[in-house]
């Protein structure tokens, strides 16, 4: 009897947990995927005591890097088929990449992604091949943007798209400052609509369907429905 694929998840904060669900659970049916950052409750929010952000992702990193096999294949539980890693694109002058240009898009992902697997490297030279890095352009939101308004052509292009889907009347603004809220039922919905056009999203931002192809590649892999 095969054994279920299991995807884990390494990501910026509640929200993009849904959305990153969703996209693996339409391109990989019979998968199961599990959080290992942030750490959730039993409703799906960043537990008590739990933190969130890029940093966070960071921190999950350095401190596993040391013991990525006992991760991916652990003396007791299943093993883990895909690690997602997940970083928003809007973060990367805090992640230390020097100067990005004013059009930050497909020029600087490599250089992101590669700054993410950095934090993974110890005394490896690369990163096994379990191992994939998502960061969405400029914004996890972006994909959204990309599901619910087909006329808006280049949804990567969009300086905040979570700003933008607060004009939108997709998110509301928070009582205390102002900022879009992120409400959690709110990105479920986001979710399913993008897994039901998917392939618009894809079409419409490249590096969602740059994540989307390397799950694909995974997914296809000899032995992987075994």
């Amino acid at each position: 009897m095969s054994r279920q694929k299991v995807a884990a998840l390494v990501c910026e904060g509640q929200t993009d947990v849904p959305i990153l669900t969703e996209v693996l659970s339409e391109l990989w049916p019979d998968i199961d995927v599990r959080v290992l950052q942030p750490e959730l409750d039993e409703t799906d929010r960043v537990a008590r005591g739990g933190r969130a952000g890029w940093s966070e992702v960071k921190s999950w990193c350095e401190q596993n890097r040391e013991d990525l096999d006992d991760v991916l294949d652990p003396l007791v539980g299943d093993p883990i088929d895909l690690l997602l890693l997940a970083v928003d694109m809007d973060i990367a002058l805090e992640a230390k990449i020097a100067d990005p240009p004013q059009k930050v898009g497909a020029y600087e992902s490599p250089r992101l992604r590669a700054t993410v697997e950095s934090w993974l490297m110890a005394q490896k030279s690369k990163v096994p091949a379990q191992i994939m890095v998502s960061t969405p352009v400029l914004a996890i939101e972006a994909w959204v943007v990309a599901a619910l308004f087909p006329r808006e052509r280049s949804p990567e292009r969009v300086p905040d798209p979570a700003r933008f889907l607060v004009k939108k009347r997709k998110l509301r603004e928070s009582p205390k400052d102002g900022s879009p809220w992120k409400e959690l039922h709110r990105y479920r919905d986001f979710a399913a609509q993008i897994a039901r056009r998917l392939d618009r999203v894809r079409k419409t931002c490249p590096e969602a369907d740059r994540t989307c192809d390397e799950i694909e590649v995974r997914r296809d892999r000899p032995g992987a429905h075994s």
